[in-house]
């Protein structure tokens, strides 16, 4: 039988930033890793969608040609790749990496 500080570190890092801790019955903690990480993927999600309806519909219309390289230079030209995206990005990483850390931190509290 697995310990519930393994199990939740590893719910935390296999599944989604947050989810460890509901293993541990600590729901509001879990709660402040899950909703900004959720609310990251959610706008680099949307962005990303938003980009790739784009291009669809400029191949569809003849604009651009299906080309590996101009749809690459159309990418970053578009300039998906800013400041906001990348911040998105690190909330992802650091509620991740936190969520894992925080997790594995209260199962051991707990057993002490």
């Amino acid at each position: 039988m697995m310990k519930p500080t393994t199990k939740a570190a590893l719910v935390s890092a296999l599944i989604f930033p947050g989810l460890g801790h509901l293993v541990l019955k600590r729901p509001l903690r879990g709660c402040l890793f899950i909703v900004p990480a959720l609310l990251a993927v959610g706008f680099l999600l949307r962005t990303t969608l938003t980009l790739a309806s784009a291009l669809v519909d400029e191949i569809n219309n003849g604009t651009l040609a299906i080309d590996p390289i101009q749809i690459i230079a159309r990418i970053h030209a578009s300039g998906v790749d800013n400041a906001a995206a990348n911040a998105a990005s690190l909330v992802i990483v650091l509620c991740w990496v936190g969520s894992v850390a925080d997790a594995y931190w209260l199962g051991r509290r707990g057993q002490a």
